[in-house]
């Protein structure tokens, strides 16, 4: 495989927001599909649960849930979308005692939910959005950086957090690439 400075690599999975009843079995061919015969696929995701989408919860679960099972199966880190729906991840998680990581995509929670989830084994992401106080809270190993959708440069997001965090943007970016580099490419 080669080094991570050599590739596009992707994550494949079923959003909350684009499910529904009609096109579930063909999204969950096309994720295993590409599980299968995509060697650029590092990790499953986004995929979910969200209390604000019109998505019926019942439909995401079952979704969610077969993205669980194909972490797990394919040994892939699952990243997940969350929204008001963090107790139902911590049970979740608990149930079925995942031995891939999961990563909480797009985090914007305050301190003491950011501390909880890395303790119960989480990892968290944090994009343009999110409270300082939650990233400063963050052991080196936990967290990731992330642009998303943002029209943010990455590099502005790495200033910005490691003067936040009381660190060079350097140190920053080595620590984070260790995180990256052990959650997705030495598994």
């Amino acid at each position: 495989m080669p080094s991570p400075d050599e590739a596009i690599y992707i994550s494949v999975g079923i959003h909350p927001w684009r499910l529904t009843s009609e096109n579930y079995p063909v999204q969950l061919q096309w994720v295993e599909a590409m599980l299968q015969h995509d060697k650029r696929v590092i990790a499953l995701g986004e995929a979910g649960l969200d209390k604000c989408c019109d998505t019926p919860y019942d439909l995401q679960e079952e979704a969610f849930r077969s993205m669980i099972s194909f972490s797990e199966q394919y040994r892939l880190p699952l990243i997940i979308h969350a929204v008001r729906t963090y107790n139902e991840l911590i049970a979740l998680k608990k149930e079925i005692r995942p031995s891939q990581p999961w990563i909480i995509h797009g985090f914007r929670g305050k301190k003491e939910l950011a501390r909880s989830l890395v303790n119960q084994g989480f990892y968290l992401s944090f994009g343009e959005h999110y409270h300082a106080d939650a990233l400063r809270e963050m052991p080196e190993g936990s967290f990731l950086l992330e642009t998303d959708e943002s029209l943010v440069p990455i590099e502005s997001l790495y200033s910005r957090a490691a003067e936040i965090r009381g660190i060079s943007p350097e140190s920053l970016a080595h620590a984070v690439s260790r995180t990256v580099n052990s959650l997705f490419f030495n598994r």
